[in-house]
This record gives C-alpha cells, structure tokens and sequence, in this order.
C-alpha cells in the first residue's frame, strides 16, 4: 500500500512537471524581447495628431508590446507636413531598432507624389517593421442634410454644384482625394475645404460649417454610433465587422474607391534585417491575441499580418496608386 502510494506522488509528480514545461513553453513565457533591445527604450513616432486612427493603434501595441517584454514603449505625436515631420526624424534616427515610425498609407503612399521637395527618401530611407491593420475610410455628413446613401448624395450635389463644402485634414490627404476620386466617378463638383487635423474638421462637420468629410473608422466611430454624424459609405474592399449596415462605395456603384488602407510600423533601411525579423514575429504574436483583435475591431480595424516580403509588395503598389490618383487630383505641395 505505501509503495503504491510512494507511486502515485511520482507519478503525480511527474505529470505536473509536464504540464508545468508545456505552459512555460506555450504561455507568456515564451514573449522574449529581442536580445538587442533588453534594457532599452522605444520610441513610436505618430507623424499625425492624437485621437487618429494611427495614434489610437499605435498606443494598443505600445501598450501591449511594454507588457510583453518589460521595458518601455513610448508613444510621441509629431505632426506637421502632412506627417513629413515625425517620418523624417525616423528616416534620419540611428538605426538600432529603438525608434519606430507609426505610417499609414495615406502619408506613406501619397507624400512622394504630393511633395516637391521631401527632405528624406519614402522609398530608400524607410523599411516595414511590420503590418499592423487595415480600416476602411467613412465619407460622414452633418445629420440635419436630406440624404441618407450616396445615391441620394450624388442626385443632391448634381442638383446643387459647388454647395457641398467636404473638410480634409489638408490638401492632397486620404480624405481629399477620396473626395476628388468621387467627384469624377459620380460625375459632381462639390467643394474641397482643408483644415489642419481631422479633429477640428469633424467638429464643423457636427456643428454644420462643412457639409462632410472623409474620417477613418477610428477617428469618427463614436460619433456615428452617437448619431453626431451620418455615414454614407465606406472606402474598403468589404464591410467593416464594427459597421456591418454601412455599404462600400463598391457596393454602391463607384468602384474605383474600393481601397483599403494600411496602418504599419517602419524604421531606418539600415536596421539589421535579424533585428527586424525577431520584432516581426513578436508583433504577430500581439496581433494574434483575442484581445487586442477586439480593441482593433472596436476601432473599425481589422488585424493585417503580413510576412515582410509580401507587405513591401503592397506598399510600393500603394506609391503607384497613391501617386497617380495625386497626379489626376492637380495636388502639389512644394
């Protein structure tokens, strides 16, 4: 009888061990930082202002990464030259893996066609970290106006040219030329208006100074929810999860602004591809935890995971087409 039972501890025993081995190679502990970045801290640059989509992502990961790997991920806002200013302090930090630039395709994809005189290289200076998610843009109207779909829109800005005032958050932005691509495929004429953020362009939106504006989901969900404004349209290539009942422009007839946009993190060209790959992978690890799915799904957001071979593909197809719907929009910015 106490040998059995001398057994069953061994056993028992045994097993814990097992289980124990199993958890540490599988759970948490199996976050590591990379061997580079131990006792450092890192600083993600948002070239934009707060209360964005790329401000409201990038604080998620910085949140998460800092929890995952025990040391400091430090969120600076640096905007200024439609996001020309916090990219360039990245294209030109040291390229240790200690300074992260928060992009999007709207300043990534769009600045090389819209400025003349960039003081980096897009293209030469930056190289992804990693793919982060994709959020459709949602053309928003002031609630008081007597359409409710962009079919109504549309027989509206015919009937009225010129009368629809649409704000950007500046002259050849995402929602500019969003604005201008609708325009020519709807065949209208309404009128741009640029404002310096989409924060103050959506509160004249609200309070009915402009008539609408281009927002990411991010930026502008709480107020739809609300009812202080009234969406349209998405420009996605599919719904939103967080805004099933909003159709895409594709759905609506107007194709062309059947566009996803890209939310990404990049560094100096010169940062070790070793060090790049190991961050890499810790980040898909985030993104593929249910929790931050659902704070990214909250936003409007959908996790984009992307080996960095395959996402560098899409970002220069993105310059492409960024830059001819800037040329086709008589944009410039010397």
């Amino acid at each position: 009888m106490k040998t059995s039972i001398v057994f069953s501890i061994q056993k028992y025993l045994k097993l814990s061990c097992a289980l124990l081995l199993a958890w540490c190679l599988t759970g948490p502990a199996q976050a590591q930082v990379p061997p580079a970045l131990v006792g450092k801290q890192i600083k993600i640059i948002v070239p934009q202002t707060t209360g964005g989509a790329s401000d409201a992502i990038a604080r998620i990961m910085a949140q998460e990464l800092s929890k995952r790997w025990s040391i400091p991920l430090v969120v600076e806002n640096r905007p200024g030259a439609g996001g020309n200013i916090g990219s360039d302090m990245v294209a030109k930090s040291a390229p240790d893996g200690t300074t992260w630039l928060m992009s999007y395709s709207g300043t990534h994809a769009i600045n090389p066609a819209l400025y003349k005189n960039m003081p980096f290289d897009m293209v030469k200076d930056l190289v992804p970290l990693g793919s982060l998610a994709t959020l459709p843009f949602v053309l928003v109207v002031t609630p008081s106006l007597p359409f409710n779909n962009i079919a109504e829109y549309v027989a509206y800005a015919k009937a009225n040219p010129g009368k629809i005032n649409i704000a950007s958050s500046g002259n050849g932005s995402v929602a500019h030329l969003l604005d201008t691509m609708l325009d020519s495929a709807a065949g209208i004429q309404t009128t741009h208006v640029p404002y310096k953020g989409i924060a103050p362009a959506l509160t004249d939106v609200m309070g009915g100074q402009v008539q609408g504006t281009f927002a990411s989901a991010p930026s502008v969900m709480a107020q739809i929810k609300s009812g202080m404004v009234k969406a349209l349209a998405a420009a996605a290539t599919k719904r939103s999860e967080a805004l099933p009942a909003l159709p895409t422009f594709g759905e609506a007839g107007y194709p062309t602004l059947g566009l996803d946009t890209w939310f990404a993190f990049f560094v100096p060209t010169a940062t070790p591809a070793a060090l790049r790959q190991q961050i890499h992978a810790e980040m898909n690890q985030v993104l593929a935890e249910q929790p931050v799915v659902a704070q990214f799904a909250s936003k409007g957001a959908s996790v984009m995971v992307t080996p960095l071979s395959d996402f560098q593909k899409i970002v220069d197809k993105d310059i492409e087409q960024w830059g001819r719907a800037v040329r086709d929009s008589g944009a410039k910015i010397d």
